[in-house]
Parts: structure tokens; sequence; C-alpha cells
């Protein structure tokens, strides 16, 4: 027993680089900047939706009712704000809970109106832990106000948030794997039948609201075999996912074929999950301060951040 206790310290209190903390602060901070700023129109016209399509999830139960336009506009002006301090690491100890829980309520916001989107769930579990961790010791104003102390080595306390959000990552395909067995379909997913079934309807609604479907998935309804491969593959990914947490280089191998997963889904669906197929949902997998040094070897590069 005690051996077993030691082995699971040694994992969730490993002593991980701040640096790779503070790549992840700033990865997740300017997606998210990107999603506020690409979004804001499409977001200030939905707050002047019908009050009637308000249904409020999570957070957002706390409203007796939707929120003004104008209110509205504050908060995802604030919700800006705060995520511009969150990437520059700017008096993180407020700006960083306090980022963490702005984007919170307003993504339960958000989903509160015509349907949930569940692909940013994970980007807002990543910066909700992130936001309470430590992750402004390296690579922010706060380390440059702080440079004459000195540099802030490999510590359990980076190691716990960094170990933390690859189980978050991980339950999060698990489930999804879950759903799918223990949903109408069940096991027919191994075989493939209940994935090419569901991308034909996917199609079909395409092609009867004017848009059309993706040449590549024209091209493989007819091969059955293909589907099995994807169906049975994407259930090995989604219900193995928690294995990986048990060997790196496992790991690695893991978000390299879930990445491409997502990416056969886009060319086959023609749906787009940003965080997922650029790759940032897997980013904790790996040692990013490696990355980083090499970076600032082959540019001659010494950081007064880190």
């Amino acid at each position: 027993m005690k051996k077993l206790f030691f082995h699971i310290q040694q994992y969730w209190f490993a002593a991980i680089s701040p640096l790779r903390l503070a790549i992840l602060r700033i990865a997740t901070g300017c997606f998210s900047l990107w999603y506020l700023l690409d979004r804001y129109a499409m977001l200030q016209r939905l707050s002047r939706s019908d009050a009637s399509l308000f249904e409020p999830v999570g957070l957002a139960n706390v409203l007796s009712g939707p929120l003004s336009p104008e209110t509205f506009q504050y908060l995802l002006l604030a919700c800006i704000a705060l995520n511009l301090a969150y990437i520059l690491g700017w008096q993180y100890r407020w700006t960083g809970p306090g980022f963490a829980l702005t984007l919170l309520f307003f993504m339960c916001y958000r989903n509160s109106w015509s349907m949930i989107y569940h692909n940013y769930n994970s980007l807002v579990l990543t910066v909700f832990v992130i936001g309470w961790a430590a992750a402004a010791d390296a690579l922010s104003l706060d380390r440059l106000n702080r440079r004459a102390q000195a540099v802030p080595i490999a510590n359990w306390r980076y190691g716990w948030p960094v170990k933390l959000i690859c189980a978050a990552t991980v339950a999060a395909y698990f489930l999804s794997g879950l759903a799918k067995v223990m949903g109408d379909l069940a096991w027919a997913w191994i075989d493939g039948s209940a994935m090419r079934s569901q991308i034909a309807v996917d199609a079909l609604r395409k092609e009867m609201l004017g848009s059309s479907a993706t040449p590549l998935f024209e091209w493989l309804y007819p091969h059955t075999w293909l589907f099995f491969l994807m169906g049975f593959g994407a259930l090995i990914l989604e219900l193995g996912a928690p294995l990986v947490l048990l060997n790196k280089r496992l790991a690695w191998v893991w978000a390299a074929l879930t990445l491409s997963m997502h990416w056969g889904i886009y060319l086959i669906m023609g749906i787009d999950f940003p965080y997922h197929t650029t790759g940032l949902i897997f980013l904790s997998f790996f040692e990013l301060e490696k990355a980083w040094a090499f970076i600032q070897r082959s540019l001659s590069v010494k950081s007064v951040f880190a």
C-alpha cells in the first residue's frame, strides 16, 4: 500500500518546470482571446436575442433572466481585459482567478442560448486550473518585476496543475467514448455502422439545407471496412484514454492519433473543433520547456521573463 501511495504521489506531485505551466497559460490565453475577438459581433447579436430562448446552464443559473445587451457588453469587455492580463501574467494573483471565473461564467451564459456547445469545455477547464495555479512564475510581467530574484526551478507546485489538466483531458475523451457505448447505438460503434450512419445523416442534412457533403465522404461511403477501422479506432482512443496517464511516450502516441482523428472528422464531415485540430488540447502531455530551451538556443536569446 505504501508503494502504491508513493507512486501516486510521484505522479501527481512530480517536479515540473514553471516554464511548462507558463507556456500553457500563454497558449490557452491566446486561443481564448482569438475566440472572444473572432466572435465579438456574433456574441453582441446573441445578447439581443428573444428572452424566451434563454435557458440557463451552469453558472448562468444564478440569473433570473438574460443580461441586458449593455451589461453583456461590459462582461465581454471585462473578459477580454482579464484575458490579456492572463496572457501577459500581470498581477496574476488576482487576474488569473478572475479570468478563470469570468470565462467559466461567460461560456455558461453563451451556452444558455440555442444549444450547448461542448467543444470548448476542455479549454474552460484548462484555463480554470491554470488560473488558480502559480502559472506566472515564468514568462510573465510579474516575473519581469521580480527579475532580481532567483529563477524558479522545477517544483511540485508547477507539476500538479499540469497533471490535473492531463487527467481532465483524458476524462473528457473517456466520457465521450462512454456516451457512445451507453447510447442507443451502443457497441454498433465498433463495426463502424453507427459512424457511417451518423456521417451519412450529417451529409444529407447539409444537402437539404443548401450545403454539400465533403468529396472525401462521397468517396468513403461505399467502403464499409474503412468505417470499421475508424469506428473501432475512435472507441480505442476514447475508452482507452485514461491509460495514457501511465506512460508519457504512450501519451505522445495517443495525442498524435487523436489529433489525426479530429482532422479526419474535419475532412470527412467538415466539422472543425479549432481547439482540438490545432493540437492545443494536447500540449500538457509534452515537455514544452525543452522546446522553449531549444528555441532560445537556436535564436541565441536569453529571456528576461524566465
